[in-house]
């Protein structure tokens, strides 16, 4: 369960929170991200959380691919950040389901957007299901769950998706009071504590996530975030370390790693992160590190390497209202 509903801080905004530049500054102009987040919430026939991954992208009106990402198992949530105003679709596919495309528009002060996408499993007669029993990445920890803490987990689940958090934290209480050990009920406890500004609670249900768990790399990173909110970007840097050690493969913890770095200055270890962020995916929903790489070597003096992840942006995000502010600092920085 991620945090970019109220988070403290957005990922790929960390730079511009505590640095006051995201991408480089050049002849006094600055290349921004959008302020919107968005919250997919895929829901199946009955309206409960889709147990199933699922392709989630964003669209614009017209069409162009924006960015994209999959479900997570939990609560088929998705969740996207660094958008504009303006009308977008979304579209959702997947092998087990009919696909889904509808629009919708941000705009206004509206911070964060929900938008709930109903869709339809595929040879639905014959009773086929993924469950977290039928998926191999499930671990032991989850199988050992009791029955009873697993229908309040999801009876907790349910309710965020539908926006009561209430109800949601609720549910999420019973379930750790039937089973103390629950590594995702804590983890999520914890996102809703964190939402409704109960921040020391939430730092307690990340770590007993952790505690639980050595390797819940998801826990390691809010654990960071609550740092960073504090002002503590050493703390935050030892905990996404910890993170990608449980996960080499968790691309938000590097690049909220590769933030980090970059706010303390520390060009090389932020520049050779982004790297491997670049290596992990090319997926468009992360090219974003290309400005903070660019961000990096600007403050080095490379000038020439900066505008190269300028344009490999451009590339991997061709639709993004950005390009034209992109392409125009491409030209400040090659006229040099």
């Amino acid at each position: 369960m991620g945090t970019s509903r109220r988070d403290i801080v957005s990922v790929l905004c960390l730079s511009l929170l505590l640095t006051g530049s995201l991408a480089a500054q050049v002849g006094g102009s600055r290349l921004q991200m959008g302020n919107h987040s968005i919250e997919v919430h895929v829901l199946n026939q009955s309206g409960a959380p889709l147990n199933i991954p699922v392709r989630v992208e964003i669209l614009s009106a017209a069409g162009l691919h924006m960015a994209e990402a999959y479900s997570n198992r939990e609560q088929g949530v998705t969740d996207f950040d660094g958008f504009g105003d303006g009308t977008f679709l979304v579209r959702v596919t997947g092998p087990e389901i009919e696909p889904v495309t509808q629009s919708f528009t941000l705009g206004g002060t509206e911070g964060n957007h929900r938008e709930y996408v109903q869709v339809k499993l595929k040879d639905t007669d014959s009773g086929s299901k993924v469950s977290s029993e039928d998926d191999p990445k499930v671990s032991a920890q989850d199988l050992a769950v009791p029955a009873k803490a697993r229908a309040e987990f999801d009876k907790g689940m349910e309710a965020y998706a539908k926006g009561d958090d209430k109800a949601a934290q609720k549910a999420l209480e019973r379930a750790i009071e039937l089973y103390p050990s629950y590594v995702k009920a804590h983890n999520n406890l914890g996102v809703l504590y964190q939402n409704a500004g109960l921040t020391a609670k939430a730092v307690v249900e990340y770590s007993k996530a952790v505690e639980f768990n050595p390797k819940f790399a998801p826990g390691y990173v809010n654990l960071a975030k609550m740092s960073i909110a504090g002002g503590n970007l050493a703390e935050a840097e030892a905990e996404l370390k910890k993170a990608l050690a449980a996960d080499p493969g968790t691309v938000n913890g590097m690049l909220l790693l590769c933030s980090t770095q970059f706010a303390r200055k520390e060009y090389p270890d932020a520049l050779a992160t982004a790297r491997r962020v670049h290596q992990l995916t090319k997926e468009a929903q992360h090219a974003d590190v290309h400005l903070i790489s660019a961000d990096i070597l600007i403050a080095q003096g490379k000038a020439k390497e900066a505008v190269s992840e300028y344009q490999i942006f451009i590339l991997e995000r061709p639709g993004d209202p950005r390009s034209e502010k992109v392409k125009s600092m491409i030209a400040q920085l090659s006229a040099r």
